[in-house]
């Protein structure tokens, strides 16, 4: 299903008209060209480049299967993150908000190149939909996330960057069912039923471990600002028996032997609630989340993540900081 697809035109109004200033001076960003959908072998990504006149910058969104959450991907100058340092609250994330309509939040981010040597600034998980209050894991109603994408006409990044960044989306609605049919096309791939997926009743939730699905020393201390932004994301198959069936690393940025072992762990180890399809019955289904997320889950309730996202601290399966550890190199904040 690999490929790269254009299908929205741009209004010829928005991309003509000057561009607008927000009130702290900075300019608007408005679309240019359109919309294509990078349909890849393990995630589907939305991608479109925008400019304020002056500057231009790619944006991204990705999704590794159906459900709310998203990556946001840029590439460009624009998107500029706070280093960490005192004094810089919300360096660590940066802050997101879907308008008028949409859901808004803080995710945490990486900061990299491109191979061409481009500014690259990835932030994770991010939704459109605002989670509800119950803990209880919801199923995905994609109905509710397409009329909430047709509201939503443009997104600003705040908090954490250098200056705030605002963008003229124009109407997720049609590229978000896109998406959505790209992530039930993967589904198929990986040899589940993506129809069962459609209408379940509830997510493969995972049972508690309290000892950890991986135990601590398992991720490196001082790897552990390479796993933020929906980097290295582990896919885990799940059978009908809750049992993990197969695993697979998306967007790795841990050494292959680290991911090896993970994956190995999590076969072994990791146990879950199995999905359910329409009728009450278990159904072969996928998860997929940060290596952090396989940790015990008083640690994760405490946290306030959920798969998809990152947390730090031993509980995770990382290895105690060394008590005269140097500084980590990189980026505050992945």
């Amino acid at each position: 299903m690999k490929g790269l697809f254009p299908f929205f035109a741009v209004a010829a109004a928005m991309s003509a008209a000057p561009p607008a200033l927000a009130e702290d001076g900075s300019g608007v960003f408005r679309p240019v060209g359109v919309w294509t959908v990078d349909y890849g072998d393990d995630y589907c990504r939305l991608i479109r480049t925008f400019s304020d006149g002056q500057r231009e910058f790619g944006l991204a969104l990705e999704r590794l299967q159906p459900g709310t959450m998203v990556r946001l991907m840029m590439v460009g100058e624009v998107v500029r993150p706070l280093g960490a340092g005192p004094g810089n609250r919300g360096a660590d994330s940066i802050g997101y908000a879907f308008a008028p309509a949409g859901a808004s939040g803080n995710a945490r981010y990486v900061v990299s190149e491109t191979a061409e040597g481009a500014p690259f600034v990835s932030l994770d998980p991010v939704s459109l939909v605002a989670e509800p209050a119950s803990d209880a894991a919801p199923a995905y109603d994609r109905a509710t996330e397409q009329e909430i994408a047709r509201g939503v006409t443009g997104l600003t990044l705040s908090e954490g960057l250098a200056s705030p960044v605002r963008v003229e989306t124009g109407s997720l609605g049609e590229p978000i069912e896109a998406l959505q049919v790209c992530a039930d096309n993967l589904l198929t791939a990986w040899g589940l039923d993506a129809e069962k997926h459609r209408t379940m009743t509830a997510p493969a939730v995972m049972h508690p471990n309290p000892r950890g699905v991986l135990p601590a020393g398992t991720i490196r201390y001082q790897e552990r600002g390479t796993l933020g932004g929906g980097t290295n994301q582990v896919r885990l198959m799940i059978g009908t028996d809750g049992q993990v069936t197969g695993c697979a690393i998306h967007a790795p940025s841990l050494p292959e032997s680290r991911n090896e072992r993970i994956c190995a762990l999590a076969t072994e180890r990791a146990s879950f609630e199995p999905a359910r399809d329409s009728a009450g019955q278990p159904m072969a289904s996928v998860w997929t989340g940060s290596p952090l997320d396989l940790g015990p889950p008083t640690s994760l309730a405490r946290s306030g993540f959920g798969p998809g996202s990152s947390s730090l601290g031993p509980a995770f399966g990382l290895e105690p900081p060394p008590s005269l550890a140097p500084p980590l190199s990189g980026v505050p904040g992945r």
